[in-house]
């Protein structure tokens, strides 16, 4: 193990980095870290693959993304932070370790936590080192952040915690993918991280990938008291597909109100969610062979019934977009005015949640 400095292109990292790279022997793979982003305290480290030599930043999206950002005083990239308190505070949560906990109600729409990644790894590093490897970039990775504590006290859900060091944890527990410029990463968000899983949350999150911001945004009214949650999977997921994604790869069983739901409601909640992903794919198939009145009839009718089923599911923090797209089926069946009418419902809907929205309580 040795930092390799001379074949890393220093000179364009030197103003963008910190500290110089440091890189594994017998891989391609460096660790670049920038103690001051997205402000004084926190700091991001991405471990990707090097530029080769000729090759500029734009190999590595993550990478370009960075520097782009670095280039411009910090200010002007980053806005600034609220002065008031956060509308919400890390407490225990019986069965779960810690989470947030509402201090004071955050209305529907409104965006009150916004966070930055700390790290940025390449999807494909566990398929591209030895775990030895792997497991030195992460915790060099981890080491030279400003806001290392903060990362290394999140939760932890490896069995064997004797064996399995406490950086390759935290990150394997903590993180999400992400995408930036075509290209999948794991991402870790040390404030997110804290916000526990739930299938029906009160909160979802909001990733960009030009500047690498996560917004948290309420999914519903949360009032003083609640539990602040977002999905970690995908919304409409069955339940079993659900409790083996997250025991997979987050490493717990989900004990959500949802989940804990009696079999008989628990069931009628597939079928939805299994209505929903079907009809869906089923629309879509109708419209790729035919757009005639009697085929978006059809899709229409279809349609009408994924929306029903979404609604009773509480899957979407507003109808506007499918209000939209069955509003555009309607019209394209025939029924004009019922599909104005729809069309009108989806610009009141995304009114109201727009009403909410903008940064607030960071």
């Amino acid at each position: 193990m040795q930092l390799r400095v001379k074949d890393v292109q220093a000179p364009q990292f030197t103003y963008l980095y910190n500290l110089l790279p440091y890189c594994e022997n017998d891989t391609n793979y460096c660790v670049f870290t920038n103690a001051n982003f997205p402000g004084p305290n926190r700091g991001v480290s991405i471990i990707d693959e090097q530029p080769t030599p000729g090759e500029d930043r734009s190999s590595s999206p993550a990478l370009k993304t960075i520097s782009s950002l670095l280039s411009f005083p910090l200010p002007s990239v980053i806005p600034k932070a609220r002065q008031d308190s956060p509308p919400y505070e890390v407490r225990d949560i019986p069965g779960k370790g810690k989470g947030l906990i509402a201090t004071r109600k955050i209305p529907r729409g409104k965006v009150f936590m916004v966070d930055y990644a700390s790290l940025i790894i390449d999807i494909q590093l566990p398929n591209k080192v030895k775990r030895d490897q792997g497991r030195r970039l992460l915790k060099e990775a981890i080491e030279r952040l400003p806001s290392a504590d903060l990362i290394l006290n999140l939760a932890r859900s490896s069995p064997d915690l004797q064996n399995v060091p406490v950086w390759e944890d935290v990150v394997k527990t903590n993180s999400f993918s992400i995408e930036i410029g075509g290209r999948g990463y794991m991402a870790l968000f040390p404030k997110i991280a804290r916000i526990n899983h739930a299938c029906k949350p009160s909160a979802l999150t909001n990733f960009n990938s030009t500047d690498l911001s996560n917004k948290v945004t309420a999914f519903h009214d949360i009032l003083p008291g609640d539990e602040i949650t977002i999905s970690y999977t995908p919304f409409a997921l069955p339940t079993l597909t659900r409790r083996a994604l997250l025991l997979q790869t987050w490493g717990f069983t989900c004990i959500c109100p949802l989940c804990t739901l009696p079999p008989s409601q628990l069931a009628l909640s597939d079928t939805r969610r299994k209505k929903i992903l079907s009809l869906g794919e089923e629309v879509v198939q109708i419209l790729s062979k035919s757009t005639d009145k009697n085929m978006m009839r059809k899709a229409a009718k279809m349609y009408e019934e994924v929306v029903q089923a979404i609604k009773e599911e509480g899957l979407m923090p507003h109808m506007g977009e499918h209000y939209e797209i069955l509003g555009g089926l309607l019209v394209g069946a025939g029924e004009v005015k019922r599909g104005n009418e729809m069309i009108r419902l989806a610009r009141e809907e995304r009114r109201k949640w727009e009403e909410g929205r903008g940064v607030g309580g960071e």
